[in-house]
């Protein structure tokens, strides 16, 4: 897992010389930890980390291990019901339940579309479960993958250098932010030609503009919202909400309803003139029109320069998970 400044983070660390003092003053001890805020990275040859307040240094060449902490203590139950509604948010076009797993197709455009995440206590990656994920997939003629999601998965079942890419979900209250507001951003109930163009060539993504109109429009009993920046005819920024609720699968009650904003894009030349986060900002404000008092977004684990942002932007690290194909 990568490790980004504002992560809290324990630092794993072998006792030598440079190596901070051992919190335990065990003399017959070999390692010991560190656990803080993460402030820099080994550019300088030394992970620093800011424990209640003291900067504890510890030398590169002594680090054993650097694990990744939740923001604030999350309950595996807290983790499922964001995980729900980030799974209504973005479904595909075409879903169903195997063995505890939401299982996605959306004609081989995203990752998160063709993909089965575990919303079922008991979801497993056993023998038959993985057979009848990828008949499912094969079916497609898609690749078969799934979303193994922090602490929802047995560890036994998963071996984490298998996976594709690994991302974090990150949240915040939808309060409004300070931000400029000074920026002309439209809200629509669809993405227009335009704001389909400006996504397919965000990432150099590969799709036909039809396919991915299919699967940015597709929500399970959601709202959604599609913000775009204009400049002299041409769309500079767009961002995707989508206002879905946690409850279970199988549940009668409404659960709570959560903004997935997904979709964020700038263009190149307007980065850090504040436009981007101006539409984030909007689209908070139109997901509290909708009953969204909370608001997440996924990002890789390897974009620290968006982790940083969204970090300065309110947002915490609440859970991780990675893609592994089957």
């Amino acid at each position: 897992m990568t490790a980004a400044p504002g992560d809290r983070v324990v630092v794993r660390f072998r006792k030598g010389a440079g190596a901070p003092g051992d919190w335990r003053r065990d003399p017959s001890a070999t390692a010991s930890d560190v656990t803080g805020v993460l402030v820099a990275v080994p550019d300088n040859g030394a992970w620093a980390v800011d424990r209640d307040g003291e900067i504890v240094s510890v030398p590169a060449e002594l680090v054993m291990s650097v694990r990744v902490l939740s923001d604030r203590p999350v309950r595996n139950s807290e983790i499922r019901a964001l995980e729900r509604a980030a799974a209504r948010g973005w479904p595909g076009f075409e879903s169903t339940t195997i063995g505890g797993w939401f299982v996605r197709a959306g004609g081989g455009f995203s990752r998160r579309a063709n993909s089965a995440v575990p919303l079922e206590r008991g979801a497993t990656l056993d023998g038959g479960v993985v057979e009848a994920l990828s008949a499912f997939y094969a079916d497609r003629d898609l690749s078969a993958r799934c979303a193994v999601v922090e602490r929802l998965i047995p560890s036994v079942h998963v071996d984490p250098d298998r996976f594709e890419i690994e991302a974090i979900a990150m949240v915040r209250s939808a309060e409004a932010m300070d931000v400029r507001r000074d920026v002309e951003i439209t809200m629509t109930d669809t993405p227009s030609d335009a704001w389909i163009h400006a996504y397919l060539g965000s990432a150099d993504r590969v799709g036909s503009p039809e396919l991915v109109r299919r699967v940015v429009t597709a929500s399970m009993d959601g709202s959604l919202g599609f913000a775009s920046v204009t400049d002299a005819e041409e769309i500079v920024a767009i961002g995707r909400g989508a206002v879905t609720t946690d409850e279970s699968f199988d549940a009668g009650s409404r659960g709570a309803a959560w903004n997935g904003i997904t979709c964020l894009w700038t263009d190149p030349r307007l980065r850090g003139s504040g436009v981007g986060t101006a539409v984030i900002d909007r689209l908070l404000t139109w997901g509290r029109e909708f009953g969204a008092e909370q608001a997440y977004l996924q990002v890789e684990t390897t974009n620290t320069a968006a982790i940083r942002l969204y970090r300065r932007l309110g947002f915490i690290r609440h859970h991780t998970y990675g893609y592994l194909p089957l």
